[in-house]
């Protein structure tokens, strides 16, 4: 079976004009917390730091509109204080889930030629790992940076990259449009940043209804243009 027709196949429960704009894109990108990943990034290393009540408080004043998604994530790193170390214990000893079936997803997307990147709010010291496992090269990940002092403490975050503030997750798709020409660009994830990504996306689409035979999880309805 061609790779096109195989995963017209699996799509076979979804509206075809999903299913088309899914198999003709040339480039997919997917969030990653409780996306790519079953969790979400900054609540495990939160947990992982013992202050996860704390930052629950914060997310909960951010998604009442309180507060910018840059405001908030400074707010909550400040109470986490996230060192080298700890970065590196929480991955040798609570690495983060792939979500079942990301994998053959992103391997099925690739033999139809699209290429596959990750727009992430959460941070790349807790991405490239499970991405290389997909087979995602460092380079396809788009997300925040901690920074670290010489001593490995905490300093802050990289305030340059895209998604480090609202509406990044756009500017990131349309820094990817222009450098690589892409012509249809589909953006998977579950929240209201992903699609504030169309434009330049063609399509946000939610989890459940994207990776619906995969099981992944997802409770955003379907959005087309």
């Amino acid at each position: 079976m061609a790779p096109h027709d195989k995963l017209r196949s699996i799509f076979k429960e979804m509206p075809d004009k999903v299913v088309s704009t899914i198999i003709n894109c040339d480039c997919i990108c997917f969030d990653v917390d409780s996306t790519m990943l079953t969790s979400e990034g900054i609540d495990e290393l939160a947990k992982f730091a013992g202050k996860l009540e704390e930052v629950k408080t914060i997310t909960r004043k951010a998604m009442g509109g309180t507060m910018s998604f840059r405001e908030s994530l400074t707010k909550r790193l400040n109470i986490i204080q996230p060192t080298k170390s700890m970065i590196a214990d929480m991955i040798t000893n609570a690495p983060p889930a792939l979500s079942p079936g990301f994998k053959e997803l992103v391997k099925g997307m690739r033999s139809i030629g699209s290429e596959v990147y990750l727009v992430s709010g959460g941070f790349d010291c807790l991405i490239v790992a499970a991405a290389a496992e997909c087979g995602i090269p460092a380079d396809h990940v788009i997300a925040n940076s901690i920074l670290f002092d010489v001593e490995g403490n905490y300093a802050g975050f990289d305030k340059t990259r895209f998604t480090s503030e609202t509406m990044g997750k756009a500017r990131a798709l349309q820094y990817l449009k222009n450098k690589h020409s892409f012509s249809k660009m589909i953006m998977v994830g579950d929240g209201m940043t992903d699609s504030e990504a169309r434009p330049p996306a063609v399509s946000s689409e939610s989890p459940r209804a994207l990776l619906l035979l995969f099981r992944i999880r997802g409770v955003v309805d379907t959005m087309t243009s």
